[in-house]
């Protein structure tokens, strides 16, 4: 190991095993177990962003300009899908870094909001990080996301049982 370094980050983390109440990817995560998976997050190396999905305007670029901030990426262009996997880019292929976990809080608000925006902001963030790793060898840094929400039905007081 290098000095300065206190631990290698070329080992991917396997956030399934390590974290076993996670379902496959895209992780969608009860607002409940966002307590338990930021302590694990932390404990196994990753800088953890947090960001809130928009409720209003335009929830898309709303959402990338959150993300963008987060990131710490520059304002050029934020709110754009190219400005963003530029920066992506650049995030994903410099060098040596922890690995980074996305939060998105109130993701279940968004999808109640506009369920096409959703699911394409979903695929657009998981395709475009995997891409850049299959694309490019010096793609080492890894880049999870997790959308939080209350995604789980509860039942309505009219079917409950006495």
């Amino acid at each position: 190991m290098d000095a300065g370094r206190s631990r290698e980050w070329a080992d991917w983390v396997d956030v399934e095993a390590r974290l076993p109440w996670l379902t496959t990817e895209p992780y969608l995560l009860e607002t409940d177990d966002l307590g338990r998976t930021l302590t694990s997050l932390e404990e196994l190396g990753f800088r953890v962003v947090r960001v809130q999905a928009p409720q209003e305007g335009d929830l898309e670029s709303g959402l990338l300009v959150e993300l963008s901030e987060g990131l710490g990426f520059t304002g050029l262009g934020a709110g754009s899908w190219a400005a963003f996997a530029d920066r992506l880019w650049d995030l994903l292929t410099d060098g040596w870094h922890p690995p980074v976990a996305v939060i998105v809080e109130d993701a279940d608000r968004l999808l109640a909001k506009d369920l096409h925006t959703f699911v394409r902001c979903v695929h657009k963030l998981v395709s475009l990080t995997e891409g850049v790793g299959f694309s490019d060898d010096r793609a080492q840094r890894q880049v999870v996301y997790f959308f939080i929400g209350h995604w789980v039905e509860q039942p309505s007081s009219s079917s409950r049982t006495p």
